[in-house]
């Protein structure tokens, strides 16, 4: 986001080179977790918050050049560079007129197709998921396990670049470089993910609702209701997106244990000799 909001404010650059710029710079980050996790075992959720308070700050520094003298906030970007905004291709009419509505909304469904048709019909997506289901017996199955856990977080975090230059590039929102605390849209996505059942498509319809979630939450009553009731419903939602998922897990675990168990048995019986078997035997001798 940094990159593509300070290319457009201070170099001038259009959109599209502003984006490609934004992903490159959060696949560089999503690789650098991916190394640690890689070769150093570092788990890449912790990798990943630490690496967005450096962001953070470095965001604050550097936009701080191309901010508007008598407020933290950066430049408007319809007012310094409009060829910096998102193209709105018409979109705006069909809701209600509004302004922010452009390519990104297009762009965001295209993006999860051609992600579900990788991993759900290349080779190359196979082995993605495999090496997240299992590393090691990725590895035993000659698959480069190490590569692709570095590719998956330089995909997501270019992806992740994209969405975040998606947002300021329609001139929706300006950056506060007084910034002290990371934004919660990343864990915003974590609660969709989940709630999307870890599917593409299913990820974008519980975006939608996500976001409503977040912006209703701007318009509730602060007599009745704390400011940060949106957040603690996100919450919610990833604490049980969770345990669902555990309790998946651990259910699936037990009745695989179960027909391992019973598998073991009609083995064994089919094996043992029937039981007047001995006795004729011995009768004989």
């Amino acid at each position: 986001m940094a990159l593509s909001l300070y290319a457009a404010l201070g170099w001038g650059w259009g959109w599209l080179p502003c984006m490609l710029l934004a992903m490159v710079g959060g696949a560089l980050l999503g690789a650098v977790s991916g190394l640690l996790k890689s070769y150093c075992n570092v788990n890449e959720v912790i990798s990943g918050i630490m690496l967005n308070w450096i962001v953070l700050y470095l965001t604050n520094m550097l936009l701080t050049r191309v901010k508007e003298d008598t407020s933290p906030y950066t430049f408007v970007l319809a007012h310094k560079n409009a060829s910096a905004i998102l193209p709105s291709l018409g979109l705006g009419s069909l809701f209600n007129g509004n302004q922010y509505v452009g390519l990104a909304l297009p762009l965001s469904i295209l993006i999860a197709v051609l992600v579900w048709v990788v991993l759900e019909k290349t080779r190359f997506g196979y082995e993605l998921r495999a090496t997240g289901n299992n590393k090691n017996a990725a590895k035993y199955c000659g698959m480069a396990e190490k590569r692709n856990i570095i590719l998956t977080l330089a995909i997501s975090g270019a992806l992740a670049g994209m969405g975040a230059a998606m947002l300021y590039l329609t001139g929706y929102e300006q950056w506060q470089c007084s910034t002290s605390s990371v934004p919660g849209m990343g864990f915003n996505g974590i609660a969709a993910a989940f709630l999307g059942g870890l599917n593409p498509f299913g990820a974008i319809l519980a975006s939608f609702f996500i976001q409503h979630i977040t912006a209703g939450g701007a318009y509730v009553d602060k007599s009745m209701y704390c400011a940060q009731i949106s957040d603690l419903i996100s919450s919610l939602i990833i604490y049980l997106c969770g345990f669902v998922l555990f309790m998946k897990y651990a259910l699936n675990t037990a009745i695989a244990r179960r027909e391992e168990k019973t598998a073991l048995a009609a083995k064994k019986e089919t094996e043992a000799p029937p039981d007047g078997a001995d006795t004729e035997k011995g009768g004989d001798q």
